[in-house]
């Protein structure tokens, strides 16, 4: 009962996971009729999100199917507010077009959507909760004038309701700033910082118009490369065009679709789902194994009850449906058990996906009503159809326990829950050999005692100049060893890129913005050239570095050293390559990146999110005490300083793969524990009927080392079968999740030696010890009953 219950928690867990991930976006009634929008046609196969304004233009010439287009552009986690006299904040805002309320109509608490969008260039809307916690509690604020940090003043226009989960949901946004860009930067075909959703019109389907958006948006594409190549647009079709140039994903399976990257859960969420999904039912499935095991022995132990019974008139039926009321009577017992297990194990569960689910029993009626006719049909309908379909007089004899077809589904039952406990515990024991490896990986750079303080001002500032401004007095405090400012964010992709040229070949490659010191307090190695010269504040203006992956990818004999590019109408020298080092996770390859120092563009500013302290082990606390002082009064006295320590923001990268390490150790924990059970049904049923047997050959003079052999090699003979089945779907699994990391181990043969030793060890453990209190036995006591 208890590894039924166990299963069934499982279950229940992660189809509650299963089904909250799967409604994201899902009450958007127009979920099927708004699209992301890709470039497409790249030689690696990629897609790119990011789109130029311009693309405006050609969107309006499709407005006979195009309902709506917006522009996403700008995500701010806080920004200081002033409401009447008194400061606040406001946080996960957003800067879109208006018109993304077209493709999220969400449900309007007080004010309209229309309100909002016909005065887009002064208006706020705020999430509800948001809105109860500026204004309070039933309070109506639209009307109301909120001043941001910089100047601008705005007007609550609308108060809205999230009404379920939603792909990057702002808890606020206004539309003023993008807008404006859109419109001044409308001919600015280099600006690639936007991204675009579409609303096609109702009754229009995207398989009938996808050629004509597709050809439309690539007009201006096409008329200057081919220009650029000097033939006709027809032939740079046919030499350069075999594949779409624009892709897109449709709202409502765009959170799970693994290359969406504007409302995309990334690549691997759908995996994981299923791989969870996919454990649960065999650890459901085990369970139901046992259940069917046990009460296949305990119905083995009744057999000639059933025959009497048969002998004295009682019908088959009759029989079954004394089966099926004892077996629905346990199922209902487990149900009760899983239920209290779900309720207390739902917290750690929580804590394993980061979410906040909540169990309904309502949201699963049919499916415990699903589970109870499968284990009503497999763990008592078929093995009392199997019992009560043998001869009567075979088993009121007592041979039928020892019949070779009852030997055959005993043992067939056990292979099987051999080979899902092999399963888990060979998968978690290779989960462990990765992650372990993982821990141990050379990242490129060095992230002990450095501590990470996003860099956020108020008002209009210059975030780079700020910080050359404080950067000698930070190094003053005591503790801190060494102060740099960049734009690199953990576990994030960059916050900008670019297309370079160097001669008649381009690469897209990420722009990183960095300071002189960034090498050297980071520990990253350099190949070759030289880095930033911090005497030399002028050479930031023609001066770049890139790294590893840059290089490769030109492929010049001599390097790229003394190179020049071409960068948004700029020429840099290469001084420079810098070694790979990874600071987005294991599961991203290294991309092409060019570092620049702040005051190589006027818009670089922006860019710059971090500043990097390197302190001292001694009175670290101490240390972040005074540092926190000193940005307050210093450098922001509005945002209070957010940090966390390098070493600690990368683990976050792959902390999703040591929650699914510590879920598999859970569940083989769980699926050992229930093979073994059945074993232990089966070999004291197995060893409970062979006590004569026993008796009859210690009388003959047998020893109790032959006995415990002869009692216990058949199951090792399973043990050793299962095993061997299991081989296969374990490497299989095993493959398919390490193709996810870039840094992954080899499918070696020790964690399967590892996995069959374990599990052999312990059911031998157990069998032996079954079958030494067999040998224990009172010999007479056997043979004068018989």
């Amino acid at each position: 009962m208890l590894g039924l219950s166990m299963g069934i928690t499982a279950l229940i867990l992660v189809l509650m996971y299963w089904k909250y991930e799967h409604s994201y976006n899902q009450w958007n009634p127009y979920k099927d009729r708004v699209f992301e929008v890709y470039k497409a046609g790249f030689d690696d196969g990629g897609l790119n999100p990011w789109m130029p304004a311009p693309m405006a233009n050609q969107l309006d010439q499709l407005s006979d199917v195009i309902e709506s287009y917006t522009f996403l552009w700008n995500f701010t986690k806080s920004k200081s507010i002033t409401i009447g006299n008194r400061q606040d904040f406001v946080y996960n805002l957003a800067d879109h077009q208006a018109s993304y309320l077209d493709m999220f109509p969400f449900p309007a608490i007080y004010g309209t959507i229309k309100d909002y969008q016909d005065n887009k260039l002064d208006a706020i809307a705020l999430e509800r909760k948001q809105a109860e916690r500026l204004f309070g509690v039933g309070v109506d604020p639209v009307g109301e004038e909120v001043i941001l940090d910089g100047g601008k003043h705005v007007i609550v226009r609308l108060v809205y309701e999230v009404p379920g989960p939603t792909s990057n949901a702002p808890d606020a946004f206004v539309s003023y700033s993008g807008e404006q860009t859109i419109v001044d930067k409308i001919n600015v075909w280099n600006d690639h910082n936007y991204n675009i959703l579409i609303k096609l019109k109702q009754g229009i389907l995207l398989s009938d118009v996808k050629t004509r958006i597709i050809n439309t948006l690539y007009q201006p594409f096409l008329e200057a490369y081919a220009k650029h190549e000097g033939i006709t647009e027809d032939e740079y079709r046919a030499k350069y065009m075999q594949e779409d140039r624009y892709v897109f994903f449709d709202l409502e399976h765009a959170y799970l679709n693994p290359k969406s990257e504007i409302y995309g859960s990334g690549e691997h969420t759908q995996k994981i789902l299923t791989s969870m999904l996919v454990v649960a039912v065999l650890l459901l499935f085990l369970s139901i194994l046992n259940t069917s095991n046990l009460t296949m022995v305990q119905y083995f132990k009744r057999a000639k009850e059933v025959g009497v019974r048969k002998v004295l008139g009682a019908e088959k039926g009759n029989l079954i449906v004394q089966f099926v009321f004892e077996s629905v009577l346990t199922t209902v017992l487990s149900f009760v058990l899983a239920l209290f297990l779900i309720e207390l194990l739902l917290p750690y569960f929580n804590l394993l996906v980061d979410q906040t689910l909540v169990f309904y029993i309502g949201d699963f009626v049919f499916l415990f009503i699903g589970i109870l006719i499968s284990i009503i049909v497999l763990a008592a309908i078929l093995p009392g159809l199997f019992v009560v379909s043998f001869n009567t007089l075979t088993v009121l004899k007592g041979n039928f326990v020892r019949s070779k077809l009852g030997v055959i589904v005993r043992s067939t039952l056990l292979v099987f829950q051999f080979v899902i406990a092999f399963f888990f515990l060979t998968i978690a024991l290779f989960m462990n050999k990765q992650i372990t490896y993982l821990i141990n990986q050379n990242l490129g750079f060095k992230g002990d005692q450095i501590v990470n303080i996003s860099y956020h001002l108020s008002g209009i500032q210059n975030s780079y100049e700020v910080f050359n401004d404080f950067k000698e007095d930070l190094l003053k405090i005591k503790g801190v060893e060494g102060v740099t400012a960049h734009s690199l964010r953990i576990g994030q992709e960059e916050g900008s890129s670019s297309t370079n040229r160097i001669g008649e070949v381009s690469l897209h490659s990420g722009n990183i913005i960095v300071d002189s010191d960034f090498i050297n307090l980071m520990g990253i190695q350099l190949k070759g050239g030289r880095f930033f010269d911090p005497k030399l504040k002028s050479e930031g203006e023609n001066k770049v570095l890139v790294n590893e992956t840059f290089e490769r990818a030109f492929d010049f004999k001599e390097g790229v050293i003394g190179k020049k590019i071409q960068w948004n109408g700029k020429y840099f020298e290469i001084i420079g390559v810098v070694r790979d080092f990874n600071m987005k996770g294991f599961m991203v390859n290294s991309t092409p990146q060019t570092y620049f120092m702040g005051n190589a563009a006027s818009w670089f500013h922006y860019l710059l999110s971090t500043v990097s302290v390197k302190i001292s082990r001694d009175d670290v606390q101490g240390t972040l005490v005074r540092i926190e002082d000193f940005w307050k009064d210093r450098v922001e006295p509005v945002y209070p300083m957010k940090y966390a320590f390098v070493n600690e923001q990368f683990a976050d990268t792959y902390r999703k793969s040591v929650y699914q390490k510590t879920l598999f150790m859970v569940l083989m924990g769980v699926s050992v524990f229930t093979a073994l059970l059945g074993l232990l049904a089966i070999v004291s049923f197995s060893i409970e009927n062979r006590l004569k047997e026993v008796a009859i050959r210690k009388v003959m003079g047998a020893e109790g080392k032959s006995l415990i052999v002869n009692l216990s090699g058949k199951f090792i003979i399973y043990c050793t079968l299962g095993f061997c089945i299991s081989v296969f779907p374990v490497y299989y699994a095993v493959q398919l999740w390490l193709e996810d990391f870039v840094y992954r181990i080899e499918v070696g043969v020790l964690p399967f030696i590892l996995a069959f030793i374990i599990l052999l060890f312990l059911s031998v453990l157990l069998v032996v010890w079954k079958s030494w209190l067999a040998t224990r036995i009172n010999v007479l006591t056997y043979i004068n009953y018989e």
